[in-house]
């Protein structure tokens, strides 16, 4: 009989986990929390893989007229910073413009990315006090260890929308189809904005998710 203990069979011979044929495609088995006071009556559950070994990064900001050019977060030595976005990046779109190193690593709404990862979501809110069409890019630079030579970010993703025309009316900010989603340890992420004409007073608050999967 020992010969057939579990330990002792080959792979072709052990089955399969718990739950695993009926079990959604991209799952992991985890256990369920339980009620118990020595915590170990929990049930074996099949869990989303993007609700594991998840981060979530804070972005908010606002600028007070919009530009048709994009404009990124203000340098952490004004006072303006971390939130207000009127620098001018020079450019109405990402690929056509750069950054040098001594601007990027100062923008107050900049954040390094520590594992390297997978953006899967970016939820939140915006508001426009006009009904122009308002473009939110989330970037990222890979800066390169003694080097000072501009760098022209990569666009994670672009999300359009357009006003309320009141900054008491949010507008969602929902998206899981992400362009360029590979994140290495490093980067630094950040916001920029732009608005089709000017002059529109918009206000941001969202979440960038990423997982280690």
């Amino acid at each position: 009989m020992a010969a057939n203990e579990h330990k002792n069979l080959s792979d072709i011979n052990r089955h399969n986990p718990k739950g695993l044929e009926n079990a959604t495609n991209d799952t992991i088995l985890s256990k369920s929390i339980g009620t118990g006071a020595t915590n170990t009556d929990g049930n074996l559950v099949w869990q989303d893989k993007k609700s594991m070994g998840v981060t979530n990064h804070k972005f908010q900001g606002y600028t007070i007229a919009g530009t048709s050019n994009y404009a990124y977060g203000e340098d952490i030595n004004d006072t303006k910073s971390p939130f207000q976005m009127d620098v001018d990046y020079g450019s109405s779109t990402v690929s056509s413009g750069s950054i040098t190193p001594q601007n990027f690593f100062r923008i107050g709404q900049g954040i390094v990315i520590s594992e390297n990862s997978t953006v899967t979501s970016i939820n939140g809110w915006l508001t426009n006090n006009q009904t122009s069409v308002v473009t939110i890019a989330i970037c990222k630079v890979t800066p390169v260890d003694d080097v000072s030579t501009s760098v022209t970010p990569v666009v994670i993703n672009e999300i359009a929308l357009s006003g309320r025309g009141s900054n008491s009316k949010g507008i969602t900010i929902n998206t899981t189809t992400i362009t360029n989603a590979a994140l290495s340890v490093g980067d630094i992420i950040f916001p920029m904005v732009k608005q089709v004409g000017s002059g529109s007073i918009v206000y941001m608050n969202f979440n960038i998710q990423t997982t280690t999967f």
